[in-house]
């Protein structure tokens, strides 16, 4: 794994925190309905650009093969994950609401469909690529030499998964719900890509957990 690094490491965390702080400069210098998507473009490229280096350093053996087993780990898995974010928004004894978006004529926003492809297969596939690629790996080559492949793998899964909630606090705005549910697919994610030696379990389960929202997003809406 040459080149996957405490500078690679270093690099993407850098990237992390130019794209956070550029996603808060365009929603402030561009109008309102444009300044969403560019925003979202910027945190891609943020993430883009370091997965493109580290992989042009080197490919770690393994983690970019796919088997069939895959697609089953990210159903099961991520149908998994949703339910548990009802679980825990049901917790304070109130049933956890069914989500919807705004609608003005009973039907979906016009943008939901390219919001629903591109939030289903673009930004599980880079967030993965970035938070359990790039950060997770780096983070567990680095901290294997020192204290071992078990505490190692603790530590990386931790440090990603603490980077993946943090930065979708500072884009977006989750609230203590979303938090948890974040930090259960980060861990989960995280375990795949330990145990596997494969980026595509965690991806696949990050992609139907996505996908599960939009679902139920789009039901909601229309049956509200």
């Amino acid at each position: 794994m040459s080149g996957w690094n405490a500078e690679m490491l270093g690099w993407g965390v850098c990237a992390l925190g130019l794209g956070v702080i550029g996603a808060h400069l365009v929603r402030l210098a561009l109008p309102a309905d444009a300044a969403g998507d560019a925003a979202q473009a910027l945190v891609w490229l943020c993430f883009a650009v370091p997965i493109a280096l580290a992989f042009r350093r080197s490919r770690p053996f393994g983690l970019l093969r796919m088997r069939a087993i895959d697609v089953a780990y990210g159903v099961v898995f991520g149908v998994v994950v949703r339910g548990a974010q009802g679980v825990i928004g049901g917790l304070s004894g109130t049933p956890a609401p069914w989500p919807s978006t705004f609608s003005t004529d009973g039907a979906l926003p016009s943008s939901f469909m390219t919001q629903a492809v591109t939030g289903t297969l673009v930004t599980p596939v880079l967030e993965e690529g970035f938070f359990r690629g790039v950060v997770l790996v780096c983070a567990f080559v680095l901290l294997r030499r020192f204290a071992g492949p078990a505490a190692a793998g603790v530590a990386s899964v931790a440090l990603s998964t603490t980077l993946f909630v943090l930065a979708h606090q500072l884009v977006g705005s989750p609230d203590a719900v979303d938090l948890a549910t974040l930090t259960v697919l980060g861990v989960t994610t995280g375990a795949f890509v330990l145990a596997t030696g494969r980026l595509w379990p965690a991806a696949l389960v990050h992609v139907v957990f996505n996908a599960t929202g939009f679902a139920m997003l789009a039901v909601g809406t229309l049956l509200a």
